[in-house]
Parts: C-alpha cells; structure tokens; sequence
C-alpha cells in the first residue's frame, strides 16, 4: 500500500537539499560576480557589471587576466577566447562524445584562468586556490574571489 507521508517525506528531503545547495550555489555566484567586477573596476576595465552576466562574465575574467597561458605561448585577446569557448559549450554539449571532449578542454581553460588570476592576485598561493576552486566548485570561487577582489594584482 502506498504511505503518502513517506513519500512527503522524501520530497521535502529531496527539496531541501537542493535548495540548500541552490541557495549555496547563490551565495557563491553574487560574491564570485562582486570580486570580479571589484577586480576589474580596480584595473580601470569599462563594463565591469558585465561581471554579473553569465556568458560575459568571461569578458570581464579574459580582460582581468589579458593573456592566456599555455606554457610559452601566450594567446592575446583573452576575452574574445573565454566569450567565444563558453558560447561555443552551450551548443556543443548537447552532442555526445564530442560535448563531453569540449568540456574536457574548457575545464582545462578554465583552470588556466583560475590559476592566472589567483597567481596575480594572491601570489604563492595560486595552486591551493585553484584546487579549492575546482574541487569545493559550489562554493570555494567565490569566496576567493572575494577575498582577492581588494589585493593590487602582480603584473606577469
């Protein structure tokens, strides 16, 4: 026989705990979005609100770090890169085997963006951060962000 306070139950259990972790998700959005645009309001970038829109936040992330970096090579325009791979993951995502390979690749992006930023801006301690960004993802960027979005960024 069917229980409907189990299954009120379970719902309630299951709508709690993803609105704890949207909210969470939330709280890491609005600070991440707010050091960012600090960020680059301290570096004179115009648009900086433009940190607070999804897909142009990127502008402001590429503008912030001017330069991508693979080993010695040095990619210019690092904004139109981020805006156009993160533009480029909405409709490739969707396609098996080779969405699953782009996000391989943006997530490799991702972490030479991060680890720019957190290398020009919290100096010594660019790969803790990086790992407590990818790995605490819900929360731990936008902390860091945060607490960098004040510090003078060291010129690479």
């Amino acid at each position: 026989m069917y229980d409907e306070t189990a299954a009120l139950g379970i719902f309630a259990a299951f709508f709690g705990f993803f609105a704890i972790f949207g909210i969470i998700g939330l709280v890491n959005y609005i600070l991440m979005s707010l050091g960012l645009m600090t960020m680059a309001k301290n570096q004179s970038i115009d648009n900086a609100w433009l940190a607070w829109i999804p897909i142009a936040n990127m502008w402001v992330m590429g503008k912030v770090i001017r330069t991508i970096d693979l080993g010695e090579k040095k990619f210019e325009q690092a904004e139109l890169i981020l805006v156009i791979a993160y533009a480029i993951s909405i409709v490739v995502s969707a396609i098996p085997v080779i969405g699953q390979l782009y996000t391989i690749a943006l997530l490799v992006l991702s972490v030479l963006v991060f680890f720019k930023i957190y290398k020009m801006y919290a100096p010594g301690s660019e790969v803790l951060y990086t790992i407590l960004s990818f790995v605490f993802a819900i929360i731990a960027p936008g902390i860091l962000f945060f607490k960098i979005k004040d510090n003078t960024p060291v010129e690479l």
